[in-house]
């Protein structure tokens, strides 16, 4: 349950606040087809999300020169996941994970203030699907979860709220910015789950668990959700670093 919601929202923003390998590269130039807003305008948020709007088609193949991944699908090798606290005490690890539906993004809100250096937004996806290998061996409620196999997942009505907050420094004589916080809070609308071979094939062990988690699933991702938002908040921050060092202010939001 912790590891589908994680590996979806993080690849929602692998998608819109930019992932992938940093290059190194001095004044590197922003690709031509994405459009650039200028700090002053005094409809700058509205600026922004026409931009990112406009990329949407760009998104479905990946955009190498910021970092964004093709998101149709989106495959991410490997995510580790260890919780050992509150109700849950699971170990488990997803590979060849898959996710479809996160190129369908919707903004609902998205605001920059160069002044404060902040940005914040909220998004939503109406159907996102998941498919991976997985292998778990813990505890949820008191309950033994034992299995190695496939996972499938489908969510809906994603909600995804982010606030970035940074600092700027100069670098070569030309203003840059560093990230120093982010915050995330999400929500989830609704939550179908399966995991094939748990304990060792056992069917009617299988078939009751994964009916236990598709029925509390709510809950369990309440228990989880401080850890998630804390985890997402780190990957999110690492890889807004890597859009704000290789770009300046000027490249990113020209005066």
């Amino acid at each position: 349950m912790k590891l589908h919601n994680f590996v979806i929202i993080l690849a929602i923003y692998c998608g819109v606040v930019l992932a992938g390998p940093i290059v190194k590269k001095e004044r590197a130039k922003m690709p031509s087809f994405v459009k650039t807003c200028l700090r002053s305008d005094p409809n700058l948020d509205m600026c922004a999300r026409k931009s990112l709007l406009a990329l949407k088609g760009h998104l479905k193949y990946g955009i190498p020169e910021l970092y964004i991944p093709p998101l149709t699908p989106l495959v991410v090798p490997e995510v580790k996941m260890d919780q050992d606290s509150g109700a849950i005490y699971l170990h488990s690890i997803f590979k060849d994970i898959t996710v479809n539906g996160l190129d369908d993004f919707k903004i609902n809100e998205l605001h920059i203030d160069p002044e404060k250096m902040t940005v914040k937004m909220s998004l939503s996806l109406p159907k996102v699907r998941m498919v991976a290998k997985y292998a778990m061996d813990g505890k949820i409620m008191m309950m033994p979860l034992v299995g190695e196999g496939d996972f499938k997942a489908n969510l809906t009505n994603v909600e995804l709220d982010t606030l970035i907050t940074a600092v700027h420094y100069k670098r070569h004589d030309r203003l840059y910015a560093k990230v120093k916080d982010v915050n995330i809070k999400y929500t989830l609308g609704d939550v179908k789950v399966h995991l094939s071979n748990l304990f060792n094939g056992d069917k009617a062990l299988g078939d009751r668990m994964n009916a236990f988690l598709n029925e509390n699933w709510n809950s369990l991702s309440n228990e989880l959700s401080p850890l998630m938002e804390d985890a997402i908040a780190n990957i999110v921050r690492s890889s807004a670093v890597k859009l704000f060092d290789t770009y300046s202010i000027d490249d990113l939001l020209p005066e």
